[in-house]
């Protein structure tokens, strides 16, 4: 466990500093806490990668996801990835990718750029080397098992795992008998447990047990039940985080018409309008919105370079010609299958009703429908009105019906 701890450590170090052209292992090592003698060693244990190789592989993934993700020139990719010249970048990046940078952004310029696509690369060889007994599912796989099991219990979750990357780890003769899906987030592992056998359960619990490990249940029990199932199998649970995911399977909404408001989809030549809309809405932030930033390269991505699959999924809310809110989702897919996921609608605070706020997560529930996507709602808390995203009300209020919950056990 304590070598784990400083591999992560490691990593994070590597990550954080590649823009640096001069990072040496006696620089990761002495981060880490590790003797430069043996550090390659246990490196190379835990993440089947040597030191340097680790370096060159980190910086030319964020040059992949600069390449994918933003317009930025490639020298400046170069420089920012810790290359000093263009020319030492292309011949490094073309012997790991076997096409030059300018040829892969080409190749994937309609292509999703995903989280899993850049990120969680080494949690499966780091898991397994620690826990021995594990064995590690095909990624694929067991999207597909989730989805030709139970498309409405699991669609959600196999599109977040397909969009997050990771690893599933499972202990026994098959994955199918019940599996750990691993994420890696803020140095922290998310292990979530896809299984209905309650001994399983609860060995995976007891497993990966340690402060490192953030354990997450999808199920549709009590607090009080699964406090009881564990309790009998000898853990101990203390406090259940939960949030519930909701799905629409209804017909389309009748909607009752607002008075003088209009939504309509939101296109690239609209960029100015949603950028005085973000300035207006949230003047300590503006134009340096993350998320007004994440739409304005979505919307590029969708109506300059051709992508119309692009997840950004984006409607404007008008009084008149006024923009006065913007209301937006994701389309993300897992081998086809297609959800929206989690309406978010920002409004001026000058026009925000709760009939504004339910007539906008309606509208853009149907024009899910409309694309032949599953509309889910990862927003609420049981019990809780989501007055920060989406308004007061709780969705299934709207028809939408509770599939699982993802409880955090503590």
């Amino acid at each position: 466990m304590e070598n784990s701890e400083l591999i992560t450590k490691a990593l994070n170090y590597i990550k954080t500093e590649n823009k640096k052209s001069d990072i040496t292992i006696d620089d990761v090592a002495t981060h880490a806490g590790f003797s430069t003698d043996y550090f390659n060693r246990i490196f190379f244990a835990h993440t089947g990668f040597n030191i340097m190789e680790y370096v060159r592989f980190s910086r030319l993934k964020k040059a992949t996801h600069l390449l994918r993700g933003t317009n930025n020139d490639i020298l400046d990719i170069a420089l920012d990835c810790g290359y000093e010249a263009h020319e030492s970048f292309s011949r490094a990046f073309k012997n790991q990718y076997g096409i030059s940078p300018s040829e892969y952004r080409k190749k994937y310029e309609k292509e999703e750029a995903y989280y899993g696509n850049f990120y969680n690369d080494t949690i499966g060889a780091r898991l397994l080397h620690e826990f021995k007994d594990f064995k590690l599912a095909d990624s694929d796989d067991v999207i597909d098992y989730l989805l030709e099991t139970d498309a409405l219990r699991y669609g959600y979750i196999a599109v977040c795992f397909r969009v997050n990357g990771g690893a599933a780890l499972y202990n026994g003769e098959d994955f199918r008998e019940g599996f750990v899906w691993f994420t890696e987030w803020d140095n922290r592992f998310e292990g979530e447990i896809i299984c209905d056998d309650w001994d399983k359960i609860a060995e995976y619990k007891k497993v990966f047990s340690d402060k490192r490990f953030d354990m997450v249940l999808y199920t549709l029990e009590s607090d009080e039940e699964i406090k009881y199932e564990f309790s009998k199998r000898g853990v101990t649970i203390g406090n259940i985080n939960r949030r519930q995911i909701n799905i629409y399977t209804g017909e389309p909404y009748a909607l009752t018409p607002i008075e003088d408001i209009t939504m309509r989809l939101i296109k690239y030549e609209d960029v100015d309008l949603v950028e005085n809309f973000f300035s207006e809405r949230y003047p300590n932030r503006g134009s340096n919105s993350p998320r007004l930033k994440y739409l304005k390269h979505e919307l590029h991505q969708r109506d300059v370079i051709g992508n119309t699959e692009h997840s950004v999924f984006m409607f404007g809310i008008f009084k008149g010609n006024r923009l006065i809110g913007v209301s937006d989702g994701g389309l993300q897919n897992a081998h086809g299958f297609v959800i929206n996921n989690c309406v978010v609608t920002s409004v001026l605070h000058e026009y925000e009703t709760e009939e504004l706020y339910q007539y906008a997560f309606k509208f853009v529930t149907n024009a899910a429908l409309e694309k032949g996507a599953l509309p889910v709602d990862d927003t609420q808390t049981p019990n809780t009105p989501n007055e920060n995203k989406s308004g007061m009300f709780n969705s299934t209020e709207l028809g939408y019906q509770t599939i699982t919950n993802v409880c955090i056990l503590k």
